[in-house]
C-alpha cells in the first residue's frame, strides 16, 4: 500500500471479522460463545495501524539502502518490541494511578457483547449489500488499473476511503497530489525529484515544531499546542 497508494493511512478501523460476522450472520446465529471470542479478540480487531509487519519490513528495507546490519537491525528490534511492551503496560498503570482508573478501550468489546446478548440481531441486510456493492467497485478498480496503464484509481485508495484517519489526512493527501501533478506536468521528472528534499523538509520541520511544543508542555506541566495529527 505505502508503494501503490503512497498513503501513510492502513488503520482499517471497524471492519474487522468482529464486525462484519455478526452483520452477515446475525448474533443469533453465532452465538454467546462465538460472540464472546469475538469480544476477547477486539484488541487485535479494532484497529490495524499497529501491526508490526509493516513497519519492520520498511525498517530492513532502509537497512539495506543504508548497509546496515539486518542482524544488528533484528537485535534492535527485539529489544524495542519487549522494552515497548513493558513499557506500555508501566504507562497504562501509572496514567490511570495519577488521572484515576481508566478503562481506555476495554469497556467498548464488552459493552457490545451486553448488547449481542440481551438483545440478539438478525443479519444485516443493508450492511450485507453494502459489502457486496464495495466487493464489485474494488473489483472494478483492479480490473482497470490491470488493463489500462493510465488508470488514475487504485482498489487500495477505495478500500481505506472510509478509514477513520482519513477523516483527518485526505485534505493534505489531496493537496500534495495536485502539487505534485503540476510539478510533473511543467517541469516533468527531474524537477520532481529536485523538490523532493524540499518537501520532505516542510514534514521534518512540522515534526520539529511539534516536538519542541511538546518538551515545553512536559517542562512547564502545562497543556500546549497538539500536534495530534
Amino acid at each position: 500500500m505505502r508503494a501503490e497508494l503512497g498513503s501513510p493511512v492502513h488503520d482499517l478501523h471497524f471492519i474487522g471479522p468482529d464486525e462484519m460476522m455478526p452483520r452477515i450472520f446475525g448474533t443469533r446465529f453465532l452465538g454467546p460463545r462465538n460472540l464472546t471470542m469475538l469480544a476477547y479478540l477486539f484488541s487485535i480487531n479494532r484497529a490495524y495501524r499497529g501491526h508490526p509487519m509493516p513497519h519492520i519490513l520498511e525498517g530492513f528495507k532502509l537497512a539495506e539502502r543504508t548497509r546496515i546490519s539486518n542482524r544488528r537491525l533484528l537485535i534492535a528490534m527485539c529489544v524495542a518490541i519487549v522494552i515497548g511492551t513493558f513499557g506500555s503496560f508501566w504507562a497504562f498503570y501509572h496514567i490511570s494511578y495519577i488521572e484515576g482508573a481508566r478503562d481506555w478501550f476495554a469497556g467498548r468489546p464488552f459493552n457490545r457483547l451486553q448488547s449481542w446478548l440481551t438483545s440478539p440481531r438478525v443479519p444485516d441486510i443493508p450492511a450485507i449489500v453494502a459489502m457486496c456493492v464495495g466487493f464489485l467497485i474494488t473489483g472494478f478498480l483492479m480490473f482497470m488499473r490491470i488493463k489500462l496503464f493510465w488508470w488514475p484509481f487504485h482498489p487500495a485508495g477505495f478500500a481505506i476511503s472510509s478509514s477513520w484517519s482519513m477523516n483527518v489526512f485526505w485534505f493534505s493527501i489531496f493537496v500534495s497530489s495536485v502539487i505534485k501533478w503540476i510539478i510533473l506536468k511543467q517541469g516533468g521528472v527531474s524537477l520532481h525529484r529536485k523538490l523532493i528534499p524540499f518537501f520532505l523538509g516542510l514534514i521534518l520541520g512540522e515534526f520539529i515544531v511539534g516536538g519542541v511544543w511538546s518538551l515545553i508542555g512536559i517542562t512547564l506541566d502545562r497543556p500546549m499546542y497538539r500536534f495530534l495529527f
